[in-house]
């Protein structure tokens, strides 16, 4: 089949368009991590930084992030963060979304309601403030992990993506003699694997990333998540952080290295893991958000 004039322009602009697209989301990354592998006198030197000078490659920023207790405190704190938060949330969303799937499920306009109302309405930071406080969960990992344990949003993606599953599938298992419990564990929650994959990312990122109830919450050097230490030694530049880490090798490497290592030692635990649960994302979200 022959395109048109009009078919053949478009795909050119469109290939252009998402090219330069392409390159504009992927520069900070690449220039992060040729600065993290570059020496001082390349990391400093004008201009963009794209691939590292492998006539200058180092590792020295490495080295000291790795001799860092305190960013070994926080890697290890984040990522019992973020998988606690993430299994606990999705038995919570399965166990939760599941009978709102229910249509005979007494009171599930209700409870539909509720959950929709804390989507345009929420206590604020004060009031969780004293919550955590008063429960006296500060300094402690589970009041990280307890923050973001339930979304109403993630509930309705998966209450309808519940919704698309035949109901004959069901039935046939109670005509055998299965019970409600039984068939979600046996027969629901494996064919959910793409919503229960999509749904796990988001909430993995989300406690990956977040840092602001990190800083409520947590005073103590050994409770804090590697993102507080991020933060630190991007924007102070001062305290212990920066001063454990150059303790060693101080005149390997300058801010702007140590910098742009910690930064890609931040983000490729979530960029290994996204790889096996892509497949299952797109499948997820689509079913999830149209059916209803």
């Amino acid at each position: 089949m022959t395109k048109s004039k009009e078919r053949i322009a478009f795909e050119i602009v469109n290939y252009l368009f998402l090219t330069l697209l392409s390159i504009t989301t992927l520069y900070p990354f690449l220039n992060q991590l040729s600065l993290s592998f570059s020496t001082t006198r390349h990391a400093v030197t004008p201009g963009l930084h794209i691939f590292p000078n492998f006539s200058e490659f180092t590792l020295a920023s490495y080295r000291a992030i790795m001799r860092s207790r305190f960013i070994w405190t926080g890697f290890r704190n984040s990522v019992i963060r973020t998988v606690a938060g993430t299994v606990l949330s999705l038995f919570i969303y399965g166990l939760t979304a599941y009978p709102l799937s229910k249509k005979g499920f007494p009171g599930v306009k209700i409870f539909t309601f509720i959950f929709v109302f804390t989507m345009l309405f929420d206590g604020g930071v004060i009031p969780n403030y004293l919550l955590i406080r008063s429960l006296g969960l500060q300094n402690s990992l589970i009041a990280l992990i307890v923050q973001g344990v339930v979304s109403a949003f993630n509930i309705i993606i998966m209450r309808n993506f519940f919704r698309s599953i035949p109901e004959s599938l069901e039935e046939s298992a109670k005509l055998d003699g299965a019970g409600d419990i039984t068939i979600f564990f046996r027969i629901i929650a494996p064919l959910s694997k793409p919503v229960f994959a999509t749904i796990a990312l988001w909430v993995a990122i989300w406690h990956w990333n977040n840092w602001f109830d990190a800083l409520l919450y947590i005073t103590r050097r050994d409770r804090q998540v590697l993102q507080i230490i991020l933060r630190e030694i991007l924007i102070q530049n001062t305290g212990d952080m920066w001063a454990d880490i150059r303790t060693s090798q101080a005149q390997d490497f300058q801010l702007v290295q140590l910098q742009a290592a910690v930064i890609i030692v931040s983000i490729v635990p979530i960029m290994s893991v996204y790889p096996f649960l892509q497949r299952h994302f797109i499948k997820g979200i689509m079913l999830g958000s149209v059916k209803g």
